[in-house]
């Protein structure tokens, strides 16, 4: 062996939050989900190597949970959309009269606050349940535009939508399907970014010119009646 045990836990720690990197990469995660996967498994070697208070770690347990606790009732992590993503709703809404926008799952509101200043755009409404991205983004859109529910997006009535935008994983797409296919008019849009309806051909993909190669899975509701 080139390295015999005892393993240094510094170059451990270090070992692993590469290893999660290359994990974020593969998955074609956002490039924020890098530096967050590269110094976590640093920050929990500098804190036990610390001694710090248990109080601290209470501090950083809930921290995490007002930000992710979607992630553990319906496996979806925070997801942020890119300013070339948005440009490419605005296309989108351009072909509709009096868009009536949600965002599922809308993260810090940057979409809903968007999408509310375009001028055919009658109504943007988001919704989220995660606390400190719901708090984050209702203070932000009643400063700038747009409406922040704290709601399940499963209890959300569809049909009062024609454009339809969901930034979520692979674990709900299926189920969001049956929804978006039983509530949704004929006439309305389902965007999917980067996560399409598994064995649903979308009616169109379009692939953007950003970092990520991100791609929208757009399914217009008058091509599946």
């Amino acid at each position: 062996m080139l390295i015999s045990p005892p393993y240094n836990p510094l170059f451990l720690s270090l070992g692993m939050g590469l290893i999660a990197v290359s994990f974020s990469v593969w998955f074609k995660l956002p490039r924020w989900w890098f530096l967050l996967q590269f110094i976590f498994p640093l920050a929990i070697y500098l804190a036990l190597d610390s001694a710090l208070t248990p109080l601290f770690s209470l501090i950083a347990f809930l921290a995490l949970w007002l930000i992710f606790s979607n992630s553990f009732k319906d496996r979806v992590p925070l997801y942020l959309t890119n300013n070339m993503t948005r440009e490419a709703l605005k296309d989108l809404a351009s072909s509709i009269d009096n868009v009536r926008f949600i965002d599922l799952g809308s993260g810090l509101g940057g979409n809903v606050v968007y999408m509310s200043k375009l001028n055919n755009v009658a109504e943007s409404i988001g919704v989220e349940t995660a606390p400190l991205p719901y708090l984050i983004s209702k203070i932000y859109s009643k400063l700038a535009g747009g409406e922040i529910l704290a709601q399940d997006l499963w209890k959300v009535n569809l049909q009062n939508f024609n454009l339809v935008y969901a930034f979520l994983s692979p674990e709900p797409m299926e189920k969001l399907w049956l929804k978006v296919r039983s509530e949704m008019l004929p006439d309305t849009i389902f965007v999917a970014n980067s996560f399409a309806v598994p064995n649903i051909e979308p009616s169109e993909i379009w692939q953007l010119a950003d970092s990520r190669k991100t791609h929208l899975y757009i399914y217009k509701l008058k091509d599946f009646t």
